[in-house]
């Protein structure tokens, strides 16, 4: 191959038949299951993701599933690293179409994982082919890693620490174009009270990330209900109550327009009069305090001029050995005070009745927008897609966290509009999709950048 591209025209249909492949798996990271820590599921989509890297000539690496790495050998000591991951959210509910039999429709790639992030991360290895079916030879390993735990707790990013040295520089594909240079500390909670008196179940959500975009509670109590408000429902069957709320769900980071179905629901159940009054003070917690994205209720909002506001929300809520669990998501900027937050949960929890049982806190990254190699990958984006786009920080949380010098590098465009009805299309919405005009942008830019940080760093600190 002279350039790339020549290897689009070759291979753009062979990239999109294996994204599809790797879409077709359902790996919601779990619990193990035999040799495989985070569930079949994610070892089958690690396996296929070798098998590829092999098949194209390169080296690969298997970390007892946890995850796995496709190199391409460098010359010299170093690397470069790419890191995405191929576990998914789960599907949740809503679907328009099957979420793992992806489709092709109108300049659309369907399905779970589209975006999210098994879409990007062949789009990142194809770059790294077309530099070696180009005769580039780099200077540093080029590392594609590819994780199966990024989704539930990134416990696969910890233990290919534990096993190797961190790259040189590392970008990952799992953000949006130009440049991610910060993101905001992600903290999760989750919460305990007894069940309440006349409430057999409460389940909502699909992901503790993800806005709750469903919730269904079940009432022993029978009984004249105060008038259902939009989307909620009522079904009576064997003496007891089903009542069950749709929302809008979004990612966590990004929750503007979504519509907690959890809090909805709570919130409809605590002026039905179906049930009693200290049961109606447990679940006002979820539908007052825990009813906004942005932690106004809750006592925990915070703005940064530079990283924005602080985002607060509702993942998931179940009904486990007589009690009720809640989780929480925050994502708060580099300034705010995250041992502060945790006491306002705490204490806030405890007025509600509920217990603050297990916190884990992701502190905030931040790499100069100065930064000669930021720059360079910057100008990379803006000479191909336009001056639409800029360095940013956000409130998703991606490797780069994990990872010294480091950034968030593509494929999304921020503010990009979906197609179909609102709620749907994004990452962890029913009916993800991406645009195949962004997965061929993405390998473009990457196919430069990779040569661009392997020339960078090799220049003197200063210069």
């Amino acid at each position: 191959m002279e350039n790339s591209s020549e290897f689009f025209e070759a291979y753009w249909p062979k990239m999109l038949e294996d994204m599809q492949a790797w879409m077709r798996i359902p790996s919601v990271s779990g619990e193990p299951e035999g040799p495989y820590p985070f569930g079949k599921a994610c070892g089958e989509a690690l396996d296929a993701a070798l098998a590829l890297g092999r098949e194209m000539g390169f080296e690969t690496e298997n970390d007892d599933y946890t995850g796995g790495s496709i190199l391409f050998p460098g010359t010299q000591a170093g690397e470069i690293g790419m890191f995405a991951h191929l576990d998914v959210v789960p599907a949740g509910e809503g679907w328009l179409q099957p979420p793992y039999s992806p489709s092709i429709r109108d300049g659309w790639l369907y399905g779970r994982g589209s975006a999210d992030d098994k879409g990007p991360a062949v789009a990142a290895l194809y770059a790294m082919y077309c530099l070696k079916q180009m005769g580039y030879v780099p200077r540093r390993t080029i590392r594609l890693y590819l994780g199966c735990s990024e989704e539930h707790g990134m416990r696969d990013i910890q233990a290919f620490l534990a096993r190797h040295p961190a790259p040189d520089f590392s970008f990952t594909p799992d953000a949006a174009f130009s440049v991610c240079y910060s993101e905001k500390g992600i903290m999760e909670a989750e919460f305990a009270a007894p069940l309440p008196e006349g409430l057999a179940a409460f389940e909502a959500g699909a992901a503790v990330n993800a806005v709750a975009g469903s919730a269904c509670a079940v009432l022993t109590r029978m009984g004249r209900p105060a008038p259902c408000p939009p989307q909620v429902s009522l079904s009576a069957e064997d003496g007891q109550l089903t009542v069950k709320a749709e929302g809008r769900s979004a990612h966590a980071a990004f929750p503007e327009g979504s519509d907690n179905a959890a809090a909805k629901l709570a919130a409809y159940l605590c002026r039905s009069k179906l049930l009693s009054e200290p049961a109606c003070d447990v679940l006002a917690w979820i539908g007052e305090d825990l009813s906004d994205p942005y932690g106004e209720a809750l006592g925990t909002a915070f703005e940064s001029a530079q990283l924005g506001k602080l985002t607060s929300v509702a993942g998931t809520t179940r009904t486990r050995d007589g009690k009720l669990i809640q989780t929480l998501n925050i994502r708060y900027p580099a300034e705010a005070d995250s041992q502060q937050i945790a006491q306002q949960l705490r204490q806030r929890a405890q007025q509600r009745g509920w217990t603050l049982t297990a916190l884990r806190d992701d502190p905030p990254f931040y790499i100069s927008p100065e930064h000669p190699i930021v720059c360079e990958l910057d100008r990379i984006c803006r000479a191909r897609i336009g001056d639409s786009v800029a360095p940013y920080s956000m409130g998703g949380g991606t490797y780069a966290r994990h990872l010294p010098n480091a950034v968030g590098y593509g494929p999304a465009i921020r503010g990009l509009k979906k197609p179909g009805p609102d709620g749907h299309g994004g990452g962890h919405q029913p009916d993800e999709c991406i645009s195949l005009k962004q997965l061929e942008d993405a390998f473009f830019i990457y196919v430069q950048a990779l040569q661009a940080v392997d020339a960078l760093l090799d220049r003197p600190k200063g210069e």
